[in-house]
């Protein structure tokens, strides 16, 4: 028993010692963040942002060998900045004091970089950044102004890149992978003209480099460094799930003009989820393949059988997120939204965020509590004890209006008005529906929803979840129910994401919705088709990784 306490004992002093080593490590370690520029010419000021310089300085490494003294302009803890050597062709540039060496970021001489033969025509219009504003400290959901030349008009190969992949190196740039593509048409561009664009910056990016492309080619890359002093979202361990669903269909007659269109969704895209869509049968009825549903046509040649099926396998590959957030810095939007948050803020087909008692409820609220984050806190609160939920309630026309009459509502409805309570609260909010896993791996029909906060980005929440509503079968996978306000767990699985718009309606045409995992406004559209149709609800496959 002795010999057991001392190994325990000497276990927790270990592990006592290693996160004290850790947490010395990123307090005290040299970190690089941003060389500006990255490709200077000899004599050039070039720039370092970081952290953990050092008030006296250290030594400034290329390749591994220190930059003389005098070349050295201005060293603080978090700036260094230098003569740029006419000798040196590239170099991997560290700076080392006595807590260790930094990360490695790339800098090369701009007179030794071999330049592509290019016609002088090409070479003349492409576009070209010579400053950005500001380089340093920008926060998700801010604009920065981009300078330079020939960006162009908006058109459909003009965009701007941001990193997304943390201490990238410019011999990385190649690969847009590693960056954020945000098009010239997209709401996060404030402006985009020849000489200079406003753009907000988007989530998950990294400070790194921003460049621009348009149809005559790719600019050079400015450094700049984003700032997380407000927070940050994170991503925890992911599930991957092979998931199956089949749509039965029995068409009994047609008019010669007649139409059934089937609308499905496919499972969302968001900063914690990826998927994959593949259709086993019924492909040869694909209409069309949009980001967000597939249509599926059906007409007079399809009435003389007796049993037509639409098969889909969705590969879902979903994170666990969470933000940390800096809870007294938070900011309001305020009352000029910037364009890519208001539609978020305003009431939708969905989102009943005008209605009366929403309003109220909010003003209830903001009487209680000024702080953005904590206004999150309290609209959920306010939506699960003054709505009772009604578990069995999956009802497809269990929307917030409903409900907020009845006081009585499936999570469904709970869930919109939660949004709407956000919204009416000045917080942009987006429903999300899908499924949670179960214990058994079935899928239960959910519903959660994302908020926005400035200097963060979207952040995922589960308000009945938040709240101590959980569904029978499941398991949360945070064990503090509250971590649910700031984040979800691997086991959600989002199938559609905000309101979708599909195409209009003619007058003469019916809209049928068939399935709860949606927030479509419908699942059918038929005109002149006699039939029948059994949406089986989705299933993990057989082979799903458990």
């Amino acid at each position: 028993m002795k010999r057991r306490s001392v190994v325990i004992g000497g276990a927790l002093v270990l592990l006592f010692v290693t996160g004290g080593a850790l947490l010395f490590y990123w307090m005290l370690h040299p970190a690089l963040s941003v060389i500006d520029p990255v490709t200077p010419l000899p004599d050039d000021t070039v720039s370092i942002v970081g952290r953990n310089f050092g008030e006296a300085p250290g030594e400034l490494l290329f390749d591994n060998i220190p930059l003389p003294g005098h070349a050295i302009q201005s060293w603080s803890p978090t700036y260094i900045s230098f003569k740029m050597p006419s000798d040196v062709d590239s170099a991997v540039v560290r700076v080392r004091t006595t807590f260790g060496f930094s990360n490695p970021l790339m800098l090369a001489n701009s007179s030794k970089i071999p330049k592509a033969a290019e016609s002088q025509a090409v070479s003349e219009f492409r576009p070209n950044i010579t400053g950005v504003k500001p380089t340093a400290n920008i926060q998700i959901g801010k604009s920065i102004v981009i300078s330079g030349s020939h960006f162009g008009e908006p058109e459909e190969n003009a965009a701007v890149f941001f990193t997304k992949i943390p201490s990238i190196s410019t011999l990385e740039t190649e690969d847009l992978n590693n960056f954020i593509k945000i098009e010239s048409a997209s709401l996060l561009v404030d402006r985009w003209r020849d000489t200079s664009m406003a753009v907000r910056v988007p989530d998950g990016v990294e400070s790194g480099y921003v460049f621009v492309r348009t149809k005559n080619g790719i600019s050079n890359t400015y450094p700049v460094s984003f700032s997380h002093s407000l927070g940050r979202t994170w991503r925890g361990e992911s599930s991957k799930y092979v998931i199956e669903q089949k749509v039965i269909l029995h068409v009994t007659a047609s008019l010669p003009d007649g139409r059934l269109s089937l609308f499905l969704p496919k499972p969302a895209t968001t900063q914690n989820q990826s998927a994959e869509t593949n259709i086993g049968s019924g492909g040869d009825h694909l209409n069309a393949d949009h980001a967000n549903w597939q249509e599926f046509r059906f007409g007079q040649d399809d009435a003389s059988k007796s049993k037509l099926e639409i098969t889909r396998q969705f590969i879902v590959d979903a994170s666990e997120i969470r933000a940390d957030i800096n809870v007294g810095s938070i900011q309001a939007i305020g009352a000029a939204p910037p364009a890519f948050l208001a539609p978020y803020l305003a009431a939708d087909a969905l989102v009943p965020s005008g209605d009366e008692a929403i309003v109220a409820a909010a003003r209830t609220i903001q009487r209680k509590e000024k702080n953005t984050f904590r206004q999150v806190a309290l609209a959920a609160q306010w939506v699960f004890s003054n709505i009772k939920l009604n578990e069995q309630d999956q009802g497809l026309s269990n929307d917030a209006l409903p409900a907020l009459k009845n006081k009585n509502g499936g999570i469904r409805a709970l869930a919109l008005i939660d949004c709407a309570l956000l919204r009416a609260l000045g917080i942009p909010a987006i429903p999300v529906a899908g499924f949670l896993v179960a214990e058994d791996m079935r899928l239960i029909p959910h519903y959660w929803g994302e908020y926005y906060l400035l200097g963060i980005g979207w952040i995922p929440f589960d308000p009945a979840l938040a709240t101590g509503t959980v569904p029978a079968g499941f398991v949360p996978g945070f064990s503090e129910r509250l971590t649910y306000y700031r984040g979800i767990d691997n086991k959600h699985i989002a199938m559609s994401r905000g309101y979708q718009l599909l195409p209009p309606v003619q007058p003469e045409a019916q809209k049928k919705v068939k399935i709860p995992w949606s927030l479509s406004e419908y699942d059918e559209l038929v005109q002149g088709v006699s039939y029948t149709s059994i949406w089986n609800p989705p299933e993990m496959a057989p082979s799903a990784p458990q």
